[in-house]
């Protein structure tokens, strides 16, 4: 799980098969943001997850904005009392409403389709990206260097806010919530890349209604905290030795290795993963007291369940540092 030093209690994961990824640093990684590689498997659908616990400041609301793969940002809200919340907070993936009816559309993983030819794009989901040979057409390698750079990226971003309420107005995107799939890309535009997968979005599936669309003001525009989590296949992240042959080690084997039996590379990946364990343990143990307010406020359960219900709302959001007359709108999916 990704932890913000300059934002204590705050943390940020990817989920797969209901279980956070392993995680990976990033020794170039952006001033100010946390930035971890991740492994995705092709087809398998994930989850973003955020918490809140002590000593996280409850004194306003906070936004959360997703961008994936350089798409569009998604927005979820939450008010100051709905940040403690066990179990943390959710994003699936896309909602969408056709004929007064509500769908969604899970994140997944996809591969990229590598071969000689010009680009499409589509969808959110790990997906890999295959190889061909030949494949005719013609490519804009301005806009197929572009696209490229986009994929393989999730962005996450928190800004404090205040002052929510519900709209009055309608200020739904006319933009489409979809991530498309790139279509064949030529092997010589990866060449010194180890980019393998893209996000594209399952099939719709049906979704609880959407509740009242809200605004707010930014406390500050400026986002305290930002997470990137960059996927790449095993491959490619032995490929940019974030990884070696000797750490590609199945995780359950560790669990019932004895020390003295491992290499330097398990010690050392069994090492991160009992201070991972502890730090989770100590934060928990630090959210308790504020676990059982929560609970005693209003009954939760504390499981995976994804909020998305709340993720639906559309919302204009201005910055109090903004002149009024410069509304800034952001719409939610």
């Amino acid at each position: 799980m990704a932890i913000s030093n300059e934002t204590p209690g705050l943390r940020a994961e990817i989920l797969v098969d209901g279980q956070p990824l392993p995680e990976y640093e990033d020794d170039e990684a952006e001033l100010n943001t946390v930035t971890r590689y991740i492994e995705a498997s092709s087809n398998k659908e994930f989850v973003l997850r955020w918490e809140f616990g002590h000593p996280f400041p409850e004194r306003y609301g906070v936004e959360m904005r997703v961008s994936i793969d350089g798409a569009a940002y998604r927005v979820k809200i939450k008010e100051a009392n709905e940040l403690y919340r066990p179990g943390g907070h959710t994003k699936t993936g896309v909602g969408h409403k056709k004929n007064h009816q509500c769908f969604r559309r899970n994140y997944r993983f996809t591969a990229l389709n590598i071969g000689q030819a010009q680009i499409l794009t589509r969808n959110y989901t790990y997906t890999n990206i295959y190889v061909v040979e030949e494949v005719p057409g013609t490519v804009n390698a301005r806009q197929l260097k572009q696209d490229l750079e986009s994929k393989g990226n999730i962005r996450m971003e928190f800004r404090f806010i205040s002052n929510m309420r519900e709209s009055n107005g309608d200020h739904r995107s006319s933009k489409k919530a979809t991530l498309q799939p790139m279509g064949a890309i030529p092997e010589k535009a990866l060449k010194g890349d180890a980019r393998s997968h893209q996000a594209t979005l399952g099939e719709p599936r049906p979704a609880r209604p959407r509740r009242a669309r809200q605004e707010y003001d930014y406390v500050d525009a400026t986002p305290f905290a930002t997470f990137v989590f960059k996927y790449r296949s095993r491959a490619s992240l032995k490929a940019l030795r974030i990884i070696n042959d000797a750490e590609d080690v199945d995780a359950r084997s560790l669990d019932d290795m004895p020390e003295d039996s491992m290499n330097e590379h398990q010690l050392r990946e069994a090492l991160r993963r009992a201070r991972r364990q502890d730090a989770n343990g100590r934060s928990v143990k630090q959210e308790t007291h504020a676990s059982r307010r929560v609970k005693r406020e209003r009954t939760e359960t504390a499981t995976l369940a994804d909020d998305n219900n709340d993720e639906v709302t559309i919302v204009e959001s201005r910055s109090r540092k903004r002149p009024r007359g410069e509304p800034e709108v952001i719409v939610l999916d």
